[in-house]
């Protein structure tokens, strides 16, 4: 999923462009082959041409009807996932175009030509150009074709960047072709992936599924994300093939889903994402009332990213980006993560434009983001809770997504978590409701009392083959978890509130694990994924021993 931050870029009107002259290292590196969504090159051409412009006439051209005859069309096609009439954006659900871009759901601009009134849900066509990603042209409402859900996205060929050093995999994580070849800089072989579009509970990435709906874990509105598609065995999920078939015990090949870098560019609180120029450090700017500036920094799979060695200053602008007044130091927020710097902004009244400089290692240049708030940011709200609703049918094991490790090149030193992540099944896995639960203690005493008893009950149920109803205690004891780090973080010593973080990180994923893998009636899988729950449950209550 391509980023705004491009977009942003591409807008500003002050000589804070990246030297172009990285473009022609790019094009060295990649040579003649067509790339399809390697942004990073056509977003260099695009900011080059910028310049140029800027030059030769002190503004960039503003976005004309059609693109120049030389440049080769293409037709887009796509399903609208949100308009924005004010600033004349459309996020879109969009197909695969071989030559210009996989299947991606992103913004575009809408071309200054007359565009019928459109919503959420409207099938459309329009013109693309090479060497533009960020525009579409002449949109036009056409009817919704059937389409067979079962009928597989076609094959892309990216770089596989596991085992890479970060500022490898960062540079080779966009590349995707139409066809075989060898990854740019490393020289390793292409691999072939299916792309398409899921939906995505937004701060619980364990979670995916093939179509709209309700995050279980918190009932947040499920967001779309990239992903790619491939096929596993529900008693061997090892097998990981690109098309359907047969299992060594007879059974079919079921869906599953893997997160892809840069698939996930859905802001988490409220506010703008943004990636920087090294492909592999991302963030979103919120303004929080009465005056508070924040910043979350989050890794290529859209991971909260600690804070180690950064330095920011933020500068409050014009519409224009000419500096009102002087820069701010941005310092370390209060999240218990450390993946915030924030600061407050005397003055500052809506609307508002800041301009933000960051350094991810003292010796680094600033990477520029420009930020405008017509309102304050909002946190995304949970749907009301219904009587009942459709658990998603999650019957693939869990796959491990181990992001590339940090060298002593990377651009930060901070290690990131390894994540597991849910597959999503199309099997006929039973539908378990989700009930309404009771509302949660209040005190302390009585919060880690339910804690322990639902971690008990998980262990009481391994013990007794009741791996379906394992997940009913452990999403429990997650919630119980996240109020007692939530609403009772004063009554754990300072010194214990890093591990409590990480304990409750901990505890939240294993105990989605453990649903995922409860669904596939395999008592193997599920054992270490207790093992691990009871621990975290375990560091939680010796974080609040000594309170």
């Amino acid at each position: 999923m391509l980023d705004q931050s491009w977009l942003k870029l591409l807008d500003r009107q002050s000589p804070k462009f990246p030297p172009p002259v990285s473009l022609f290292s790019w094009i060295a590196v990649i040579g003649t082959r067509p790339a399809i969504a390697a942004f990073l090159i056509s977003s260099a051409i695009l900011s080059f041409s910028c310049q140029s412009s800027t030059a030769a006439a002190q503004s960039p051209p503003k976005p004309q009807a059609a693109q120049p005859n030389a440049k080769k069309e293409h037709t887009f096609r796509g399903t609208v996932v949100k308009v924005d009439a004010g600033a004349r954006t459309l996020t879109v659900n969009g197909e695969s175009i071989p030559g210009w871009m996989a299947t991606m759901t992103m913004t575009y601009r809408v071309g200054s030509a007359p565009t019928p009134p459109l919503k959420p849900g409207d099938h459309i066509t329009a013109k693309v150009y090479d060497g533009n990603f960020t525009t579409l042209y002449e949109v036009r409402v056409v009817s919704a074709q059937p389409v067979d859900a079962k009928q597989l996205p076609p094959l892309s060929y990216v770089c596989n960047t596991q085992g890479q050093d970060i500022v490898l995999a960062a540079a080779e994580a966009a590349v995707i072709e139409d066809k075989p070849g060898k990854c740019p800089q490393s020289g390793t072989p292409l691999i072939p992936v299916r792309l398409l579009t899921v939906y995505s509970c937004l701060k619980f990435q364990s979670f995916l599924q093939d179509q709209q709906g309700m995050c279980p874990v918190d009932r947040s509105e499920l967001v779309p994300i990239t992903a790619a598609l491939y096929f596993t065995c529900k008693n061997d999920p090892k097998v990981h093939e690109l098309e359907p078939g047969t299992c060594a015990d007879g059974s079919p090949r079921i869906r599953a889903y893997e997160r892809r870098p840069h698939g996930d560019h859905n802001p988490r609180h409220g506010g703008q994402f943004f990636m920087a120029e090294d492909n592999w450090h991302h963030l979103e700017g919120t303004f929080l009332r009465p005056n508070l500036f924040r910043v979350y920094f989050y890794d290529d799979f859209s991971r909260p990213l600690a804070i180690t060695g950064f330095s920011a200053t933020v500068t409050r602008t014009d519409a224009n980006g000419k500096d009102l007044a002087a820069p701010i130091p941005i310092r370390a927020g209060r999240t218990s993560d450390r993946s915030t710097l924030e600061a407050s902004i005397p003055g500052a009244a809506l609307p508002v434009n800041f301009t933000v400089r960051v350094k991810f290692k003292p010796d680094d240049k600033d990477h520029v983001f420009d930020f405008t708030f017509a309102d304050y940011s909002k946190e995304p709200a949970a749907a009301p809770l219904a009587p009942s609703a459709p658990a998603s049918e999650v019957t693939a094991a869990a796959q491990s997504n181990t992001p590339p490790k940090a060298t002593s090149s990377a651009p930060a030193t901070s290690e990131v978590p390894v994540l597991s992540f849910s597959a999503v099944s199309d099997a006929s896995a039973p539908s378990t409701p989700v009930a309404r639960e009771e509302p949660l203690p209040t005190t302390t005493p009585e919060l880690l009392a339910e804690l322990a008893k639902r971690g008990q009950s998980v262990v009481t149920l391994l013990d007794q083959g009741d791996l379906a109803g394992l997940w009913v205690p452990a999403i429990g004891a997650k919630d119980v978890a996240l109020a007692l780090e939530g609403g009772h973080l004063s009554d754990v010593p300072e010194a214990q509130r890093p591990k409590l973080a990480s304990a409750v990180k901990r505890l939240t994923l294993v105990a989605w694990q453990i649903d995922s893998a409860g669904d596939l009636g395999n008592k193997e899988l599920v054992r270490p994924l207790v093992q691990d729950f009871s621990a975290a449950v375990a560091d939680i209550q010796a974080a609040y021993a000594n309170r």
